[in-house]
């Protein structure tokens, strides 16, 4: 009896700690997962980021604003960029009269005023949910990295005032303002040279322009531009704390008073707007009432938009089985629709694993199919700049030689001027005895005939000959 009371206040002293650290413990590994922060491998790494935002970190506060605001709500860009094909002929006013009716967020609408922009948006859709959620998820970090890439392309010297745009710098902070408060011009450059030396090679930077166009080495500008007042006044960046603030007094044309922001301050992600879109990593889902399950099976499809499964696929395979297996008992054909239940099973499951592997598989393309062009492109100007190098380089060597050449053909002139003296003077003189040489011979016959008399003294009267010949 002692002996089991023995045994049974040791198992007590035993059991009782092991379960209160269970329950301890337990709660406070909860919390750990249900922190706020990131795990490593749910971070965008900093090249990544400065591969996303390299093409967009010199456009205007006002439109970048926009844009990384917009960003987190893909499916919207895309409705809007459709609308927007649809009415082409809207614009200005009519457009911010037209948005009135549409429930989008208030980024979305500011973006639409931008055709070009936000169809470059909706086309590179992965692109740009990348960056939402890069936005959502690292804020400071996105915000960080803007600053660099613009303080590499200031300290390169392509980042200055010009007619288009104000280059304003606060200490350590750069802003990008319009020349003018009311009209905005897109730029669009090649990132390999505006930053200088790309510095992360594995992740070349995607390039935002229009198509068709040769990339020069600065800054060149969309064709056309936005006039307005209202478009990115209700916004701007608070670089200091790294966020986006929201001016509820000026609230935009083409929002309705009762869908306007409250209360003024940091700006504020509307899941709604987000329709269903899985978000990246489980804090970011906790945080705007996405259940975590869920963003972790789409942990694969961050890079896409997942498909969504219809529900009534299963109901129905269900119905299907029972059914068989009521009208025939047998294990065999039991054993059959369980096998052709996992077989269906596991293809839909794999559905979206092949959809992003083939999404991939094209991204890659279209890569590559850039990396070719950025190319050719850098491969034709060194061409043209080579050509011109050596252009110049002949100009300057025949204007080396000729000034070098001038005084010895001045000397050479020189000595030969006396020498064609001479042989001018010569052919004048063999001209003149040519013309002399007639009276000459006529001359020296009569000095010969009066030697011959004045010889002999006397004689025959010397013979006389006239101009024909004859003798008198």
């Amino acid at each position: 009896m002692k002996a089991a009371t023995i045994i049974r206040l040791a198992i007590g002293l035993f059991i009782i700690p092991f379960l209160v650290s269970c329950l301890v413990l337990a709660p406070q590994q909860a919390q750990a997962q249900d922190s706020g922060y990131l795990e490593p491998s749910e971070k965008y790494s900093r090249e990544e980021l400065a591969q996303m935002l390299a093409p967009i970190a010199l456009y205007p506060d006002k439109l970048l604003s926009q844009i990384l605001m917009a960003s987190t709500y893909p499916i919207e860009v895309i409705e809007a960029d459709r609308w927007v094909r649809m009415n082409p002929e809207l614009e200005g006013e009519a457009l911010d009269d037209a948005l009135l009716d549409e429930d989008w967020a208030p980024s979305v609408k500011a973006i639409c005023h931008f055709p070009s922009i936000l169809a470059l948006m909706s086309e590179r859709i992965t692109e740009t949910s990348n960056l939402g959620n890069a936005f959502l998820a690292q804020e400071d970090e996105v915000m960080d990295t803007i600053q660099e890439l613009r303080a590499k392309a200031y300290a390169q010297g392509n980042l200055a005032t010009t007619s288009e745009q104000k280059i304003v710098v606060e200490k350590e902070t750069i802003i990008i303002e319009p020349a003018y408060p009311s009209v905005f011009y897109v730029p669009y450059y090649d990132p390999f040279y505006i930053y200088g030396p790309w510095w992360y090679p594995a992740y070349p930077p995607y390039y935002w322009g229009p198509l068709g166009i040769n990339v020069g080495i600065g800054i060149s500008y969309w064709p056309g531009f936005y006039f307005g007042f209202s478009f990115g006044t209700w916004c701007y960046f608070d670089w200091h704390h790294h966020y986006i603030y929201i001016d509820v007094r000026k609230r935009p044309r083409y929002v309705r008073h009762d869908r306007w922001i409250a209360t003024p301050g940091r700006w504020q992600h509307v899941p709604h707007h987000r329709r269903g879109v899985a978000y990246r990593d489980k804090s970011t889902a906790r945080k705007y009432g996405q259940s975590s399950h869920r963003s972790g099976d789409y942990r694969r499809d961050t890079r896409g938009f997942p498909e969504p499964r219809d529900p009534g696929l299963d109901r129905d395979w269900r119905v299907n089985d029972r059914t068989r297996i009521d009208l025939d008992k047998g294990g065999d054909d039991r054993t059959i629709i369980d096998r052709e239940r996992q077989v269906l099973e596991r293809a839909e499951r794999d559905r979206p694993v092949q959809r992003q592997v083939e999404r991939d598989r094209q991204e890659r393309a279209g890569i590559e199919r850039e990396r070719k062009a950025r190319e050719r492109v850098d491969r034709d100007l060194l061409k043209r700049e080579r050509a011109k190098r050596e252009r110049v380089d002949r100009d300057l060597q025949k204007q080396e030689r000729a000034k070098c050449d001038r005084p010895v053909r001045q000397q050479a002139d020189q000595e030969q001027q006396p020498r064609q003296r001479v042989e001018r003077e010569q052919q004048q003189r063999s001209r003149d005895n040519i013309f002399n040489r007639v009276e000459d011979g006529r001359r020296e016959r009569e000095s010969s005939e009066r030697g011959r008399v004045s010889r002999q003294g006397r004689g025959e009267a010397p013979r006389v000959w006239d101009r024909s010949g004859r003798n008198d």
